[in-house]
């Protein structure tokens, strides 16, 4: 080529070669300003494309954070607490592409859409134009062919010298905010049934009648038929036809039949005092102490209020004895035997020894009451004293010299003609007042003299003002604290018991606000307490549930209802705090989903007070070998609970079974967060360990929300649903999606 090139230039004349240079240098010209203008727009177009893609990045995700704060902020009964945001989202989309230069035209730039997750494909898709709203396309174009226009064609600076002088250009962004699956972890233990109970602690917060008021309600809740409490449950015991109601009685026990010449007596129990009342004056009533009586004499009464004095104050009395003195009753009641005579004057309470052979020496006079006194002053054969006027005499035995001597018996039920009955506050007496007797107790475990012996004798009882009364409030104290297990008593998960109700309220507020929402998060429910197991089985009262081959899913209505048939202390009654975020991890790791965010919410009343070892035994079982499972990692950095305020959370002494239980919980939290599980808490009542849950919070990142122990069961409930509120709607934050990907 050279060579050829030699040849040519040589057949030129040397002046007429200058002319050939002029003409290369101006295709060579020609083609460096192409490359030159190539270059120079091509840089154009491509700051362009990235001032743009930035643009709807940042317009994408701060609509899809206006969506994130309308959830946040939306009020609880928000059907779609995203469709008054959808506005507000496309004015926020094309402020923020204003400010990076780009101009979005929001009603065909900016679309909506559900992103969801497909079964069948295993994979999170979008579809556009769906409600609710979850993910956000933003699109900024330059495609307008009038130059003026916002969105015009990008000009070309050299494109003239290439024929081509503007550019189409379009840029889109996909922002959305994730689903979660969803963990909830419930306290079940014990002390979910403490503010319905007279219990010191919440007796002092709320007040006996709010604790009143809420047994009385769960009374009712228990939808009892009429007869399956005898007439504990009506207004008036005697009358079967008598009003229901939820109100205790006292014991009431009627006397014989009355006759022509018997009076009608009743006598009402009411622990350290009696009512006694009669259609006939009685002159006398003594009541009983254990094997002591204490008489009261000289009355002329139908009616009346007795109760103990001196020792016996404020002691409960067991028996009653009235008598009442009929005609012609106040002659003397003589008892004798061959030898001797002894007579004694109910009225005036003089007793009368006389003997026909021998001297009188002593005699000793024994009283109802169970007291008794000697005399020592008679002589000769025959010889009355004046014996204790303000008791009643029982028995007398007279000494006479030379070793003789003789007791006489049962002068108090010889008075003559006087009528004497004793009335005996014994369970027998109740269940045959109340209408028990031949009514099976109504639950699998209990029965009615248990009962009646509770209602006796426990002391929150007492502190309520119902003891030894009998009726609904008392009736259901008893089952409530005595039978709360769901084996021995199923229908107190119809009652709202507390702080259980509020939790079951707050949760089934929680399911119906992610069933609004709309955005495909999944939900699973825990329960605690000694043991720990995932809620999935429901077959009761005609319900059929088995979430057991998906217990992490849409299942909200399914979830709502195994609640409903919940209540405090179902299983058991300790708090396996640890266990319940461990069983949460282990649903969340097996059904939990690729590309959902995994979330788990503790809820508990109270401490913690089990821990585990490494298979799961918990330190009460028998089998329980300990093998220091419930310690944090090692090499775990406590400096990771302080707070920004520089207080922290410690465990001081690591040896205690309640210790080793936080540290339980706190480990397993902390492994729940390395795991990328958000881990949310909620501490409700007074009795809760506060710092424990803030401190699993902190570590996993997520909201705590603390429950004051000094509200009333009315705000209890609103501050609880409000806590499930707020956690519901805690939803992750804005991310971006790859636009290829986002699409089915």
């Amino acid at each position: 080529m050279r060579n050829r090139y030699k040849q040519l230039t040589a057949m030129i004349p040397p002046r007429n070669r200058r002319g050939a240079f002029m003409v290369l240098a101006f295709f060579c010209l020609i083609a460096t300003l192409g490359f030159v203008a190539f270059s120079i727009d091509t840089g154009n177009i491509a700051l362009n494309k990235t001032i743009m893609q930035n643009a709807v990045d940042s317009a994408a995700l701060a609509a899809a954070m206006e969506i994130t704060s309308a959830i946040e902020n939306a009020p609880p009964t928000a059907t779609d607490p995203t469709a008054y945001a959808r506005e507000q989202a496309k004015l926020t989309a094309v402020h923020v592409a204003d400010l990076n230069g780009i101009f979005i035209d929001p009603n065909i730039d900016v679309e909506f859409g559900l992103r969801s997750y497909n079964d069948q494909t295993g994979q999170f898709e979008v579809q556009w134009g769906v409600e609710p709203s979850n993910a956000v396309k933003v699109i900024a174009r330059k495609d307008n062919d009038d130059s003026t226009a916002p969105d015009a064609k990008l000009p070309m600076m050299f494109a003239g010298v290439l024929g081509d002088e503007k550019v189409r250009m379009q840029s889109e962004a996909i922002a959305y905010i994730e689903s979660r699956d969803i963990a909830v972890v419930l306290d079940f233990s014990g002390s979910m049934r403490f503010d319905s109970l007279f219990r010191w602690d919440s007796v002092s917060r709320l007040g006996a009648d709010a604790i009143r008021g809420n047994l009385r309600q769960m009374y009712w809740e228990l939808e009892l038929a009429d007869g399956q409490l005898g007439t504990l449950d009506h207004s008036n015991p005697d009358d079967p036809n008598s009003p229901i109601d939820a109100e205790t009685k006292w014991l009431v026990v009627h006397g014989n039949p009355p006759t022509p010449s018997d009076p009608q007596i009743d006598v009402t129990f009411m622990y350290d005092d009696a009512l006694v009342q009669s259609d006939t004056a009685f002159s006398k009533v003594e009541l009983k102490f254990g094997n002591r009586w204490q008489t009261f004499a000289n009355l002329n009464a139908t009616s009346g209020t007795f109760s103990g004095t001196g020792g016996y104050s404020g002691d409960n009395i067991d028996a009653v004895r009235v008598t009442v003195e009929m005609a012609g009753s106040s002659g003397p009641v003589t008892q004798r035997d061959p030898t001797v005579t002894v007579t004694v004057d109910p009225t005036t309470n003089e007793v009368t020894a006389s003997i026909t052979r021998g001297s009188l020496k002593k005699f000793k006079i024994w009283y109802t009451d169970g007291s008794s006194e000697w005399n020592y002053a008679p002589t000769g054969s025959s010889y009355t004293i004046s014996a204790n006027a303000s008791k009643t005499i029982q028995d007398v035995k007279v000494y006479r010299t030379g070793g003789y001597s003789k007791k006489f018996y049962g002068f108090d039920s010889l008075a003559g003609s006087d009528y004497v009955e004793t009335f005996t506050d014994d369970n027998a007496a109740v269940k045959e007042y109340f209408g028990l007797n031949g009514v099976s107790y109504p639950y699998p475990s209990g029965s009615w003299d248990s009962y009646i012996d509770y209602v006796r004798s426990d002391s929150d009882v007492n502190r309520g003002g119902h003891r030894e009364t009998f009726g609904g409030i008392s009736f259901m104290h008893y089952i409530l604290e005595q039978k709360p297990y769901h084996s021995q008593t199923p229908a107190l998960a119809k009652t709202s018991h507390f702080p259980f109700h509020a939790v079951r309220a707050g949760n089934e507020l929680f399911v119906d606000f992610l069933s609004n929402l709309g955005f495909g998060d999944h939900v699973g429910l825990v329960s605690y307490d000694q043991y720990k197991r995932t809620e999935m089985v429901l077959s009761e009262d005609g319900q059929a549930i088995d979430l057991s081959a998906d217990p992490l899913g849409d299942h909200y209505a399914s979830i709502k209802t195994i609640m409903q048939y919940k209540q405090a202390s179902h299983y058991y009654a300790r708090t396996n705090t640890g266990g319940g975020i461990r069983e949460a991890r282990s649903m969340l790791d097996s059904y939990g989903r690729g590309g959902a965010r995994p979330t788990i919410l503790l809820m508990t009343d109270g401490n913690a007070n089990v821990y585990e070892n490494t298979a799961g035994q918990n330190h009460l079982q028998g089998s329980f070998s300990n093998d220091g499972y419930y310690s944090m990692p090692p090499g775990f950095d406590w400096s990771l609970l302080e707070y920004p305020d520089g207080s922290s959370f410690y465990i001081s002494d690591t040896g205690s079974y309640t210790s080793r239980s936080r540290i339980f919980a706190l480990s397993q939290a902390y492994q729940a967060a390395e795991e990328g599980v958000t881990v949310h808490t909620l501490a409700v009542g007074a009795g809760a360990d506060r710092d424990l849950m803030k401190a699993i919070a902190w570590l996993g990142g997520g909201e705590f929300i603390s429950v004051q122990g000094d509200l009333s069961v009315a705000d209890l409930m609103d501050e609880v649903e409000a806590g499930f509120y707020r956690i519901a709607a805690l939803v992750p934050p804005a991310r971006l999606a790859d636009p290829a990907a986002a699409t089915p």
